[in-house]
């Protein structure tokens, strides 16, 4: 199972360095919202932020689970991404037995 801390970090590099926004990676809070009152992604950047976590972690975020709660908080955003990481693996090995 991935580590939450590890998936914040791989978001923060998504963030960083692959959609080059202007922030510095190691300032970004663990707590920080990617909403206006935060890093002030909008709809736009969101929606490029889950494409790239969806190919990073080899997940598909279904509409009707993404919530926009889930980017109010790095953290949370991570657990979720957690969380369906673990699912996607205990199907894969289900699917294998």
């Amino acid at each position: 199972m991935i580590e939450t801390t590890d998936i914040i970090q791989q978001i923060k590099h998504i963030l960083v360095e692959d959609m080059q926004l202007n922030v510095v990676r190691d300032e970004i809070p663990d707590d920080y919202s990617l909403l206006e009152s935060g890093l002030g992604l909008d709809s736009i950047l969101i929606a490029e932020l889950i494409a790239r976590i969806e190919d990073r972690f080899g997940l598909h975020f279904d509409d009707r689970v993404l919530d926009v709660e889930l980017f109010n908080n790095l953290s949370l955003l991570a657990g979720f991404v957690a969380q369906a990481h673990q699912v996607v693996q205990c199907n894969a090995g289900n699917n294998q037995s």
